[in-house]
């Protein structure tokens, strides 16, 4: 080995490892100078979105919150908030225990009560998602959300199962036919009325054609069932108002209303009977036993469009279609039903009996109806169906008239000639 071999090499060594280490410390120092640029850039961003938010003007700034309405509402004169929500304390307490053991809780910036009151107010007066928000100082989105969950709440699950129920097979023979001798025993396997009542709606532009009713207005026609105590019993809600009672019936019996077997609810003559047998009854089109049988058939059957009034007018957003989807819009009717039982059941003096000479989009409320009534539309009838409920209908108008000709006589009244047709 020659002499000042292995130092040499030894140098060139460590000079490659001095490059090595210089090129990392400048690529080091490069990042480093890059991060220090990207976080100087963040912050100036930062910086400029925080001077813009601080000059954007703030919109809800009114002192009083959503909060503080509702506080002021619950503790304030007991007739405040029947007006401004259409339920007296002890009701909205009770909803609210309701909703909790629903399992519906409070949000990290919205209250359970909040959330409640949101929901009937908007109800009750059908304003927009913008004009409720300014009521309780929250965006439109908010209220939208918490409108739509509680909308839910009400019309579909367990709240509305134990709300909104359709009678059983063995439902007793109700006070209101068994208290009067018009009505008892002629009507004893009646067990509710039932009809369809077009609830204004605002559909997409495209669905313009469908939704638009006989009476030229936009509505979704909804099928309701009531019982004689005033309670609602069924509602199918997001029919087109070009569609006929019947045709939504028919399809309700297809699905989910469940009629017991030798009972029936009284319709109108807008209805055909249907293959089931005896699941409705329809008035006769006019004379002597058949007037009887219409007059008397009217007074009960009135009961439901007395509660298409009630219902109507405590809920304006049924008349005044608020801005949301078809979806949401079609579950209206039986989120308003299901308070309107719930009202019934624990504050019954609150119930608003319409006025009789008003008249809306249903005709006079409270006046029986004479004459044909409704649409009549092509629904699948069985001349046996057809026999049935005729039979049915003469043997029960027959009963009748004998006891309104006993009666006479026993008041000591001439007797009637019956013309028969």
């Amino acid at each position: 080995m020659e002499d000042g071999w292995f130092p040499t090499n030894r140098v060139e060594g460590n000079d490659d490892e001095n490059s090595r280490r210089s090129i990392r410390r400048r690529l080091a120092l490069r990042q480093l100078r890059i991060n220090k640029s990207a976080g100087a850039l963040i912050a100036l961003l930062s910086l400029l979105a925080a001077a813009s938010r601080n000059n954007r003007e703030a919109y809800h700034t009114s002192i009083l919150s959503g909060q503080g309405w509702v506080d002021e509402l619950l503790n304030g004169h007991p007739q405040r908030i029947r007006n401004e929500l259409g339920i007296h304390k002890h009701v909205f307490l009770r909803l609210i225990s309701i909703l909790q053991e629903g399992h519906f809780r409070e949000s990290r910036n919205v209250t359970l009560e909040e959330q409640l009151a949101i929901f009937l107010y908007t109800m009750v007066t059908g304003l927009s998602a913008h004009h409720v928000g300014e009521r309780f100082q929250r965006s439109t989105d908010t209220i939208s959300r918490y409108f739509k969950k509680m909308v839910e709440a009400f019309s579909e699950g367990p709240i509305y199962g134990t709300y909104v129920r359709l009678p059983r097979a063995d439902s007793p023979i109700p006070s209101h036919i068994t208290n009067n001798p018009k009505f008892y025993p002629f009507f004893k396997d009646a067990i509710g009325a039932i009809d369809g009542t077009h609830i204004a709606c605002m559909p997409s532009a495209n669905e313009w054609d469908l939704m638009r009713n006989q009476k030229g207005f936009l509505s979704q026609n909804c099928l309701i069932a009531c019982s004689f105590d005033g309670l609602i019993t069924y509602v199918l809600g997001g029919w087109e108002g070009s569609a006929a009672d019947a045709t939504v019936y028919h399809n309700a019996r297809l699905s989910d209303l469940a009629i017991p077997d030798g009972r029936y609810y009284l319709a109108d003559a807008g209805f055909l009977s249907t293959p089931q047998l005896l699941s409705l009854l329809i008035p006769y089109r006019p004379k002597n036993r058949k007037e009887l049988f219409n007059l008397r058939h009217a007074m009960l059957r009135n009961d439901i469009k007395r509660n298409f009034g009630i219902i109507k007018r405590h809920f304006r957003a049924l008349v005044l279609p608020p801005e949301f989807n078809m979806g949401v819009q079609s579950r209206l009717p039986a989120a308003a039903c299901c308070i309107h039982n719930i009202i019934h059941l624990h504050d019954p003096d609150d119930i608003e009996i319409p006025d009789p000479d008003h008249e809306d989009e249903e005709g006079p409320l409270l006046e029986p109806e004479t004459g044909e009534v409704g649409r009549l539309q092509e629904v699948p009838l069985t001349a046996e169906s057809r026999r049935q409920m005729n039979a049915l209908r003469d043997t029960i108008a027959a009963q009748m008239w004998a006891d309104y000709c006993g009666e006479r006589a026993r008041r000591g009244m001439p007797p009637i000639i019956e013309e028969l047709n």
